[in-house]
């Protein structure tokens, strides 16, 4: 019980920061992701989250952000510039086939994933009176 004490104060923080990235509420501050990244080694590393769990978890929320064209663009390029980070890590842990499989899977969607425009904010706004 003591390590999900110890664990539970460094897995909020890091929850907030993924919704931060995910949701882009601060787009101009790409150190929000190192942050994140380096948060999600220190709980693979000193406390119980498994460490496949975090690179997965960090690289599923960095290219599902940078394929959301209601972000803007830049924040979308900025996560998916990092989103080979992630990916090493879950290269370094695939010691099985069945993790070496999941491995070439997210190595395949970031080799392909293709930015597409961002939706404007005028097209935002105009879509929502539409209705």
């Amino acid at each position: 019980m003591s390590s999900v004490l110890h664990e539970d104060p460094y897995l909020e923080s890091w929850r907030w920061m993924s919704r931060q990235i995910r949701c882009g509420l601060n787009p101009d501050e790409p150190r929000l992701i190192e942050h994140y990244l380096n948060e999600g080694r220190y709980l693979a590393c000193c406390t119980a989250t498994h460490p496949w769990t975090i690179a997965e978890t960090s690289f599923r929320l960095l290219i599902d952000t940078a394929t959301d064209i209601a972000l803007p663009l830049h924040w979308r390029s900025t996560c998916l510039d990092q989103a080979w980070r992630p990916l090493r890590d879950l290269e370094n842990l695939s010691h099985c086939a069945c993790r070496l499989k999941r491995w070439q899977t997210f190595a395949w969607q970031l080799a392909t994933c293709e930015l597409l425009p961002s939706i404007s904010h005028s097209d935002l706004v105009q879509g929502s009176s539409d209705e």
